[in-house]
């Protein structure tokens, strides 16, 4: 496939490193010379990158947008504040934003806006075709620390969904070389897109994505797992990942995927793609300052805006205000310890809303489901202006 022209309208400074990036990532970035020189007659890029800070940034806006059923995707760069001006189809990031933060951007809003992204084989008409893109949402489960309950909290997530709405739901295990959703869901073994991993993007198709796809017989959940051998995890890379995804989204109301703890580029592109990340935490110091430090670097890529925090083990140890106060923003959901009953459950392969659905832990996980089903207003959380664990001499680092 053609390579999407991206226009860049940056500082000279940056340019270099950000066109590279954009290359790497599949793109053909077009950098805007000293005039405006492109209004004149040029067919619009597929995508660009504005400064907003400066001179003409308003006037090229302006250009991009100029077609108001097939605007340009834009993502608008700004310092202080953001821009007066603005389309629905923008979306806006912190200076400075890295590059390959900007390149996981740019394949977002390929992927929101129906196309396929670089490396990715489109799905043929006898398969759907794209206009079934984008449909279903997308709910990454983080913890920027292992040992919190991520991967419980994203298989009883994703039962809870369907049970609460009886629609098709897929469990994607993207916690690439290290977890394995099957440990935690007893689920008719395949191995996972790494079957996938040698064959060409071109045979990314959905049949070959059903085909690692195993179900789990009570609920009817989809499961995909990346895999089992730790020695496979170099094997599956980005563009893999991504073309899960966007077969995943066209095929499912509900993609709950279980994220690597960590900010390599998969872990990175998978929450760029996100419709929503929970976040999730528990009340001790080492987690909420690993949080806080993952929350500075979402404020800075633009993900801020689709993060809830979800306090795991809440009942016990720092209190949830406190929590709130650190973070600088609302707790969406707590769910309370239960950790005999949550071994045996996971020991069984069966979800704790399954194997104990009176206790008051499946209560609490199908609470955190209903933020997806059942969404109200969220409340605005009020930033911290010192975290009550500084006073331990806890530090968190802004970079």
């Amino acid at each position: 496939m053609e390579r999407p022209t991206v226009l860049l309208a940056l500082e000279q400074r940056v340019l270099p490193a950000t066109e590279d990036a954009l290359r790497q990532a599949g793109f053909e970035p077009i950098a805007l010379g000293a005039g405006m020189e492109i209004l004149d007659g040029n067919p619009r890029p597929d995508l660009a990158v504005l400064d907003s800070d400066a001179a003409q940034s308003e006037l090229l806006h302006d250009w991009l947008t100029s077609d108001p059923v097939s605007p340009t995707p834009t993502i608008l760069l700004f310092g202080a504040e953001p821009p007066a001006y603005g389309a629905s189809s923008d979306e806006y990031a912190m200076k400075p934003c890295p590059p390959d933060a900007l390149a996981y951007r740019l394949q977002a809003l390929m992927i929101r806006s129906g196309r396929a992204t670089p490396g990715m084989a489109a799905a043929s008409a006898d398969e759907g075709g794209d206009e079934l893109m984008g449909e279903g949402r997308v709910l990454s489960i983080f913890a920027p620390k292992g040992g919190v309950g991520k991967t419980t909290l994203a298989v009883n997530l994703a039962v809870a969904l369907r049970q609460q709405t009886h629609e098709r739901v897929l469990l994607f295990d993207a916690d690439v070389g290290v977890g394995n959703v099957t440990a935690v869901l007893e689920v008719p073994f395949r191995q996972g897109l790494v079957d996938l991993a040698d064959s060409d993007p071109s045979e990314w198709t959905d049949a070959a994505f059903d085909h690692v796809t195993s179900v789990h017989e009570e609920t009817g959940v989809r499961v995909l797992s990346w895999g089992r051998e730790p020695g496979d995890s170099e094997r599956i890379g980005v563009d893999l990942l991504l073309a899960a995804l966007r077969w995943a989204k066209r095929r499912h109301a509900f993609v709950v995927v279980d994220n690597h703890p960590g900010y390599d580029d998969r872990t990175m592109a998978m929450l760029t793609l996100a419709g929503e990340i929970f976040l999730v935490v528990t009340p001790e110091v080492g987690a909420i300052r690993n949080s806080s430090q993952f929350l500075n670097l979402a404020r800075e890529v633009g993900l801020a805006k689709v993060v809830r925090v979800i306090a795991n083990r809440a009942n016990h140890g720092i209190a949830v205000a406190d929590m709130e106060q650190s973070l600088g923003m609302p707790v969406a959901a707590t769910i309370v310890s239960n950790g005999p009953k949550a071994v045996i459950a996971s020991n069984e392969g069966r979800p704790i809303v399954l194997k104990y659905p009176r206790e008051r832990i499946a209560h609490d996980l199908h609470s955190v489901a209903r933020l997806v089903t059942q969404p109200s207003p969220d409340a605005a959380g009020t930033p911290a202006s010192r975290p009550w664990w500084a006073r331990l001499g806890v530090r968190t680092s802004h970079a």
